[in-house]
């Protein structure tokens, strides 16, 4: 190049765009497990973006979706499913006439990005937003869904991997799929699907940690129905169950100390023979009923 020839203009206007939108990306807070909770649950590297549950308090962690992924999958998905339609006209037709091809991007976008999801001291929280379907008019609308799951119902958790096509070998799964299983799901269904999260695996690890916590009675101050805190014992304190065992068996020593009552009455009684049992009999179970009561 020529001393006196001049550099060309550069167009840098497209990088510019992509460092703009990594620094907001950047500058978005992202939020991690409390560090009490990471001590709880051994899990301090969790964070996330979402702030659907940011004026919850009971909120432990919130997992983000892979939205991008999860349109793109979907859409391919809707698109290869319409088009099999094909092989019978008047559903073809059908979805002409309803403009299926021209929402279908919109309604996977919008069903998508109302999901969200999170682990609560209590649980596993899964909520879908108020979201347009189908046209996008009002009337049309989806409400707002939510479930949770408890940890202590909790049977298995585990994670089925992406791996091969889905209808018929068109679309390559790429969705990580978590299935929650509970004593009450069977038959093949699931309590909870959930596709398509950031961090699957550190969901799974903190649900199992959650469940621990819980069943040994540290969780936020539950316990997992009958699992008593031996910890209250080995520190000799007493806890309710203490408690009310020790009331149960003032109240079975009261009852034998009337029952005792009774016997010496019928044994003193004349005049009752249907009723009053041999003397021999009597004095047996006075004795024994006696020998209870010193013990207790």
């Amino acid at each position: 190049m020529s001393k006196n020839s001049k550099p060309k203009n550069t167009d840098y206007s497209f990088v510019e765009a992509k460092v703009v939108t990594a620094i907001s990306y950047f500058d978005q807070h992202s939020k991690s497990i409390s560090p009490e909770n990471a001590a709880l649950t051994n899990l301090p590297h969790i964070t996330w973006n979402d702030d659907f549950f940011d004026d919850d308090e009971d909120i432990i962690a919130v997992f983000d979706f892979s939205y991008d992924d999860m349109e793109q999958y979907y859409t391919d998905l809707g698109f290869v499913q319409l088009a099999s339609t094909l092989l019978y006209a008047p559903i073809f037709m059908l979805s002409l006439v309803g403009c299926a091809p021209c929402f279908l991007r919109k309604n996977v976008q919008w069903n998508t990005r109302a999901q969200h999801v999170a682990i609560t001291r209590d649980g596993i929280r899964f909520i879908r937003e108020k979201r347009p379907f189908c046209w996008g008019l009002s009337c049309t609308d989806r409400g707002k869904s939510s479930k949770t799951v408890p940890f202590d119902k909790i049977t298995d958790c585990d994670l089925e991997e992406p791996a091969g096509n889905a209808c018929i070998c068109c679309v390559p799964r790429i969705l990580t799929v978590v299935n929650v299983d509970t004593a009450s799901s069977g038959g093949g269904m699931k309590e909870l699907s959930i596709a398509g999260l950031k961090n699957p695996v550190g969901f799974k690890k903190l649900v199992w940690a959650m469940k621990r916590v819980t069943a040994q009675g540290s969780g936020g101050g539950s316990m997992s129905s009958g699992v008593i805190d031996r910890g209250n014992y080995g520190g000799g304190g007493v806890d309710s169950t203490g408690e009310s065992v020790t009331t149960l068996l003032k109240e079975i020593r009261d009852e034998m100390k009337v029952n005792n009552a009774l016997l010496r009455g019928l044994k003193n009684c004349d005049t009752v023979q249907d009723v009053a049992p041999s003397y021999n009999k009597i004095d047996v179970e006075k004795e024994d009923n006696e020998k209870i009561i010193e013990l207790l």
